[in-house]
């Protein structure tokens, strides 16, 4: 019998720190926080051979079954616990390398619907502006979700942060939809995205 893996892991509760010594080359990167089945990267890996991809999953076996998507990918690494908490350990060592973050990918995170999980979602004020000391400027965060309010809430996370330059758009990056995606799409949901880079 399978274990069943749970659908939401408190980030707040993993202090466990990695680190990453980057790829040896300065190949752009698309990076994907909460890769879950890889099926988004998956696609994009196809349309970008040039690229290297980053996936972040906090749920361990998760990550592990990612590993084993991706084993024979050497432009393809994987990470299991909180992205958050290890994110300039990962990215750092590649722009010390000369690689281009070009694209930090969020699609269809935790709501963490509750006020005192707020805190527990990875985008937040307090993590853009830490980002915001270290990442480059050209550096874009696409971030998707099937929930209006948190679309909405994380907008207002961003008025206190140097991330003002927002573009809402409808259509899926690159047209590559996630699985979730699709879900919500047969049920008439709705999907909101946007794009934010700092000046």
């Amino acid at each position: 019998m399978n274990k069943r893996v749970r659908a939401h892991v408190n980030p707040l509760s993993i202090t466990k720190e990695f680190h990453f010594e980057g790829f040896g080359n300065d190949k752009p990167i698309f990076v994907d926080v909460g890769a879950y089945k890889g099926e988004f990267m998956w696609e994009l890996r196809e349309k970008f051979p040039g690229y290297n991809f980053i996936l972040f999953e906090i749920r361990i076996p998760i990550a592990n079954k990612l590993r084993e998507k991706f084993k024979d990918c050497e432009n393809v690494v994987v990470f299991g616990g909180d992205a958050g908490l290890n994110f300039q350990n990962i990215l750092q060592p590649c722009l010390n390398q000369g690689a281009k973050i070009e694209t930090i990918f969020v699609n269809f995170p935790d709501p963490w619907f509750k006020e005192k999980h707020k805190k527990r979602r990875f985008i937040t004020t307090k993590f853009l502006n830490q980002t915001a000391n270290w990442l480059p400027a050209e550096t874009k965060f696409v971030f998707q979700t099937d929930q209006e309010f948190m679309f909405n809430e994380t907008l207002e996370y961003l008025e206190e942060t140097p991330y003002q330059n927002i573009t809402k758009f409808n259509k899926p990056p690159f047209g590559i939809r996630t699985d979730w995606e699709k879900a919500k799409v047969e049920l008439g949901l709705d999907i909101y995205r946007m794009d934010f880079t700092r000046d």
